[in-house]
């Protein structure tokens, strides 16, 4: 799927997840992967395979800067960057099917304590806090001092902190 552009990196822990983070009932698999210097341009590539995405700076649904269009901020991996690989399964068979070809690369998005937690979970615990809109399991983890997750959109992965929401 990505050939040699990126290559599974064992040292974190972990180094990769199982849900359905797009919420459609197929299994999906995010792995931790990690760039290859000599294949930047084809990881770079706007006509590439993937969505090379950075989370943080995905405008959140029912959100303020969600209702403001702007054009996205170009994303591009850098030499010896880490990466969220995300496949996102199809039918029965999940991330394991061949015809499993929605990818993204995430930037910046590798945090510590990372688990999978499904939408439901997320829910019941998160009191009054105001939750966007969930359509699948989370990635929850810790991204330098702040707790939050990952989550499908519907169209791209983003970053939510409670924290950053209260603000």
């Amino acid at each position: 799927m990505f050939d040699k552009a990126v290559s599974w990196d064992d040292n974190h822990t972990p180094s990769y997840l199982v849900g359905d983070f797009n919420g459609d009932g197929s299994e999906d698999l995010a792995v931790v992967t990690r760039t290859d210097d000599r294949f930047l341009g084809e990881i770079n590539n706007e006509l590439a395979n993937w969505s090379l995405e950075d989370p943080k700076e995905v405008p959140i649904p029912g959100k303020k800067a969600a209702e403001q269009v702007f054009p996205p901020k170009p994303v591009k991996a850098q030499k010896t960057d880490l990466l969220l690989a995300i496949i996102h399964g199809v039918g029965p068979q999940g991330w394991r099917n061949r015809e499993a070809r929605q990818t993204f690369l995430l930037r910046y998005a590798l945090g510590a304590n990372m688990a999978v937690q499904s939408s439901r979970q997320i829910l019941s615990g998160a009191g009054n806090a105001k939750m966007p809109l969930l359509r699948g399991d989370t990635i929850t983890e810790k991204l330098g001092p702040r707790a939050g997750m990952i989550f499908w959109t519907g169209a791209k992965y983003a970053w939510y902190s409670p924290v950053e929401a209260s603000k």
